[in-house]
């Protein structure tokens, strides 16, 4: 069973107290690199017991991130950088509750595992007879794992086309499912049936030529047979700066998203109903998993931060209330398109904590903020 550790304890975190809000969150001061940031918001960074808060490192001007991670256990502060596992795109994804400790990520054309002590391991390896030589950009987005727990969903990038995967984790081979001619990313298996996922239609940038194209449709359902390539969202046409996007799956298998102009939806799938949640323009959001879909968390916006400063927020539906996390996040200290450097809040597994990077100390950190407090304020 999972454990609300008390972080006002913990050696590695220092209590930061938002000046106009009076949120409390907990900053992972203990540093084992320059940037520390928490996971891209679709992937929890937290293990699902809530014991061990995984993280990215980077050490600029180095482009690649590494993983780190600390406990959360204020009796056992253990902090550890693991410098050998570099990888592409915002791919980890902390294993699975009742398996071995550790972090999936991809590198170059494998995906590996990396335990949390011992070496890194490959799981599954896209063969060189699809690769033929091109440059392989992207082998997936951010991990997910088919409902059964036998697959990885690859959504990747090898010369100037795109493609979507399974990789097999037991037999350690890929299979491509669909090519793509333009960009296809943000794939993510749905969390309750094992053959349904979906995929984002992104900007394509032509990597040869340069041409960058925006996308009219953004979310696409998808399923391991390839026998659908269905869009979930036709009713808003997506212009560059107005569109749909930042989608996520529910734990009960509803899929929201974000639109930028006019806030948080839920879509049910069984039904297609779409709800409109939170109305207000947002950009990265996420929801509870265990009410399910009260809660919700997001970031706004760090895309508009060379205008004013960013806020971290927490909604409660029902109440239609919501409370600053943080009120006035500064832009961080380095491009922040270098390592990616939103705050993407997220709730953990447990929804103990909302998990996001902050700047607010001049460097690029990551915070916790307990969600009950939030849940408070309101009520």
């Amino acid at each position: 069973m999972a454990v609300m550790f008390d972080l006002a304890h913990h050696l590695f975190f220092v209590p930061w107290t938002d000046p106009q809000s009076g949120v409390t969150s907990f900053i992972l001061n203990e540093r084992v690199a320059p940037v520390q940031q928490s996971f891209y918001f679709t992937n929890a960074s937290v293990s699902p017991d809530e014991r061990w808060l995984w993280f990215y490192c980077a050490a600029p001007p180095n482009p690649q991130s590494t993983l780190g991670v600390v406990s959360l256990d204020p009796s056992r502060p253990m902090i550890r950088h693991f410098p050998a596992a570099g990888f592409t795109s915002a791919s980890p994804m902390v294993s699975p509750a009742g398996e071995e400790p550790g972090c999936y990520l991809a590198v170059g054309p494998s995906v590996w595992f990396q335990p949390l002590d011992g070496e890194a391991r490959v799981v599954c390896t896209l063969g060189d007879d699809f690769v033929a030589g091109r440059t392989l950009f992207r082998l997936a987005t951010h991990l997910t794992l088919s409902a059964d727990g036998r697959l990885f969903l690859l959504d990747g990038q090898v010369g100037n086309s795109y493609f979507i995967a399974l990789g097999d984790r037991r037999s350690g081979q890929v299979r491509v499912v669909k090519e793509l001619a333009n960009n296809h990313n943000h794939g993510q298996f749905s969390p309750i049936h094992p053959e349904l996922f979906t995929v984002a239609h992104d900007h394509t940038h032509d990597p040869i030529t340069g041409r960058r194209l925006h996308f009219d449709n953004r979310i696409w359902l998808l399923d391991i047979h390839d026998s659908r390539y269905e869009g979930l969202t036709p009713h808003r046409y997506c212009k560059p700066h107005h569109a749909i996007a930042h989608e996520w799956w529910s734990r009960d298998g509803w899929v929201c998203y974000v639109d930028y102009d006019s806030g948080a939806y839920e879509l049910d799938l069984a039904t297609r109903k779409l709800q409109h949640v939170w109305p207000t323009p947002l950009c990265h959001v996420h929801c509870d998993h265990l009410t399910p879909r009260r809660w919700w968390c997001a970031d706004e916006s760090p895309y508009k931060w060379d205008q004013k400063p960013c806020e971290v927020r927490f909604f409660d539906r029902t109440t239609g209330r919501q409370a600053q996390i943080v009120s006035a996040m500064p832009p961080p200290p380095l491009p922040r398109k270098s390592y990616h450097l939103d705050p993407h809040p997220q709730f953990s597994p447990r929804d103990s904590w909302i998990v996001y990077t902050t700047t607010v100390r001049g460097r690029v950190d990551v915070a916790l903020c307990p969600v009950e407090a939030l849940k408070l304020r309101t009520a």
